[in-house]
Parts: structure tokens; C-alpha cells; sequence
């Protein structure tokens, strides 16, 4: 009876370190880089082609030589709402530093999101990603909504979580726009 006990453990103790051995492969496996465009600070911005609200197709390698904010949002989101103001300010402002904004609409019609660029007054493009492939695939977005800053050279600078403000957008796009090649 004892041996059948002592050869139990060992069956078991045997299964979960197999299993740990599976849980270990698979995390390393989940965070290895398998080609995919990495999102660290520093390296370059992964490159994607949208269609704005008037049908033209934008790639972010067209503004190459441009500082770019790329704002993530939806037209329900509350902070999305309220940062908008601010966000048209600043590209009202820097625009003829070399200030690009993109702001890409995630995973809406375009009926709704035309209401909320008109309500809001927006010059800047919206971009249009219905599917969600840049804002949540390529570019991880999670909260809403997230920004990132690119700069002249396509590298990524800065990623905001959180809704903007002028001064925070200025802190972040001046330094960059003053920075040369």
C-alpha cells in the first residue's frame, strides 16, 4: 500500500511538472517576437494604410519627415469626447511646425464618426478602422483613449494611455518638433 502511495506521488508530481513545462513553453512561445512590428519606444513605428471620412487611403510612411500623434478613439467614449478640443488646438497650432494628427477611429461607421468630426470641428484626418487591425492589432491599444507620437524619422517617441490635454501634447510634440535630423 505504501509503495502504491510513494508511486501515486511521483505520477503526480511527474504530470505537474509536465505541465508546468506546458505552461512555461507556451508564455515564452505567447511573448517571443515571431515577426511581428515591435511597439517599444525608440524603434519604428509600425507602418499602416487607412481610408479617411472623404475616401482617400493615408499611410503613416506618407508623413515620414512629420512628427505624428496617432489618437485611438471611439465617438461614445466620454474622455474621447472630451479631449478632442484640446487635440484640434494643438493641430491648429503646430500644423505648420511639421505636426501631423491621424485620428483613427476604432470600429465604427462612418455615419457617427462624420457627426462627432463635425460636432467637434475637426480638420485633422480621421481614419477609418472599421475592423479594429491598427488601433487594437498592430498597435495593442486597449483603453481608449491612447496616443502615440512618432517622429520625423517614423520612431516611435511616446504612448499616452489617457485623454490629452494641450499642455500634455505640447510637453510631448514641441520637443519633437524642435528636434533636428
Amino acid at each position: 500500500m505504501s509503495s502504491q502511495s510513494n508511486r501515486t506521488k511521483v505520477i503526480t508530481i511527474v504530470v505537474l511538472f509536465i505541465a508546468a513545462l506546458g505552461i512555461l513553453a507556451a508564455v515564452v512561445n505567447f511573448n517571443q517576437n515571431d515577426g511581428a512590428v515591435s511597439l517599444e519606444m525608440g524603434h519604428t513605428a509600425p507602418d499602416f494604410t487607412l481610408e479617411t471620412l472623404d475616401g482617400k487611403e493615408v499611410s503613416l510612411s506618407d508623413y515620414r519627415g512629420k512628427v505624428v500623434m496617432i489618437n485611438v478613439w471611439a465617438s461614445w467614449c466620454e474622455p474621447c469626447r472630451n479631449e478632442m478640443p484640446a487635440i484640434e488646438k494643438a493641430y491648429e497650432t503646430y500644423q505648420d511646425q511639421g505636426l501631423v494628427v491621424l485620428g483613427v477611429n476604432l470600429k465604427e461607421k462612418r455615419v457617427p464618426i462624420q457627426g462627432f468630426a463635425d460636432t467637434y470641428d475637426l480638420t485633422f484626418p480621421i481614419l477609418l478602422d472599421v475592423e479594429g487591425h491598427v488601433g487594437m492589432d498592430l498597435y495593442k491599444v486597449k483603453p481608449i483613449p491612447t496616443t502615440f507620437f512618432v517622429d520625423r524619422d517614423g520612431v516611435l517617441r511616446h504612448r499616452a494611455e489617457l485623454p490629452m490635454s494641450f499642455s500634455y501634447i505640447e510637453s510631448i510634440a514641441k520637443p519633437l518638433l524642435e528636434a533636428r535630423r
